[in-house]
């Protein structure tokens, strides 16, 4: 009876905490909305106040909705809380490559090629990161092992697919610091390349809005703004011209205002993003999709490279980051932020990794006598 009484005491506490959050956000809102002297970003702030206040109650057993606002506080249902998928250690990469042999192994030695971009389950692009080169965009179909020769692209920093879309976005960074990095829409069957959100030729750098990473998950594009987060839902070829496909965060809810975001990754659960503060070791944080830090790890290396994979892994089931250099790493964070090392990849001479689908596809170097073989292995996730 005692420990009824102070769980019940415990869940009075919480809620009367939770009821009066509520009704102070609230109080904001109808506040705003009366004096009319309300900007976007006030509404989104507010916004994102009462999705962190939906994730605090959700450690609770209730279930809120936040669609209709309403003066109250209203408990709908008693639930029991669902846990975040984390992945059993088999799943990871190392468990993997020692449990399966690949489903494909490709020997592609007889051609030069970049880093490698899946566009399908069949088909792999390799894309050069050499300033200022433009090559014909060779693609490798996995289904009959042949190469296919797309149109010629600028050599770009990064290159994502857009399935919903059929079009590659590429990142082109200028090299200069008075110049804006620019970012393209490319059709690489019909070669038609455009540019997005052109910077005028007045452009600055002071103005804080040059193009540093993005990606790509499903119907959504995600783009970064120095230090501004833009997610934006496509539906049509020119998304970016309307402004109501795009929800926006700026600091503090991106990031500090002396901190830099270096990778942002998206999927069905959340979105996890690596941020640089100066002087101090980067971070990795796994947000929900309203933005809030869910879980922050903090990075044990100061400089990460400019290739610096982060990878969702298959079934929204953890994060993969991985990049060879003077200091490789390859490490997996499942959804509680736990790290898992992946010794076997990197005591191997695997190369890249990259994720398509339900497949994990690996790039790696085998030796052989005086030659060096390059292989692309193809292993397919376990469900």
């Amino acid at each position: 009876m005692r420990a009824r009484k102070e769980l019940h005491e415990t869940a009075s506490k919480e809620y009367e905490n939770s009821s009066n959050q509520f009704s102070m956000l609230s109080n904001e809102l109808n506040a705003l909305l009366e004096n009319e002297s309300y900007f976007e970003n006030d509404i989104d702030q507010l916004k994102n106040k009462f999705y962190q206040l939906k994730h605090d109650l959700e450690q609770y057993p209730v279930e809120l909705s936040i669609n209709g606002i309403s003066n109250e506080l209203v408990v709908v249902k008693s639930i029991v809380k669902s846990v975040p998928p984390v992945s059993p250690s088999y799943l990871f990469v190392d468990q993997l490559l020692k449990s399966q042999k690949p489903r494909i192994s490709i020997n592609i030695s007889n051609i030069e090629v970049g880093k490698m971009c899946p566009i399908s389950d069949h088909l792999i692009a390799f894309h050069s990161i050499a300033f200022h080169s433009k090559n014909e965009l060779p693609a490798l179909d996995i289904s009959n092992v042949s190469w296919k020769s797309l149109p010629e692209i600028l050599s770009v920093a990064e290159l994502h697919w857009v399935d919903h879309l059929k079009l590659f976005l590429a990142l082109e960074y200028s090299g200069r610091n008075n110049q804006p990095n620019k970012l393209y829409q490319f059709d690489p069957y019909s070669g038609h390349r455009e540019e997005l959100f052109e910077k005028s030729i007045h452009w600055n750098r002071g103005r804080g809005n040059n193009f540093t990473t993005l990606t790509c998950f499903k119907q959504y594009i995600v783009i970064i703004l120095e230090n501004k987060i833009e997610t934006w839902t496509v539906t049509y070829r020119q998304w970016y011209t309307s402004e109501i496909l795009c929800t926006r965060w700026g600091p503090p809810i991106s990031c500090q205002k002396n901190e830099d975001i270096q990778r942002i990754r998206m999927n069905d659960l959340y979105y996890a993003l690596i941020v640089k503060h100066y002087n101090q070791s980067p971070y990795l944080d796994l947000r929900n999709h309203g933005m809030s830090t869910l879980h922050r790890i903090i990075l044990d290396q100061i400089d990460l490279p400019a290739d610096m994979r982060l990878l969702s892994l298959p079934n929204a089931s953890g994060w993969l980051i991985f990049f060879r250099g003077e200091r490789s790493t390859c490490c997996v964070f499942d959804n509680n932020g736990k790290r898992h090392d992946q010794n076997i990849v990197m005591s191997s001479n695997i190369t890249d990794v990259t994720v398509q689908n339900d497949l994990i596809i690996i790039r790696k170097f085998e030796e052989n006598g005086c030659d060096d073989y390059d292989f692309i292995e193809v292993y397919d996730w376990q469900k």
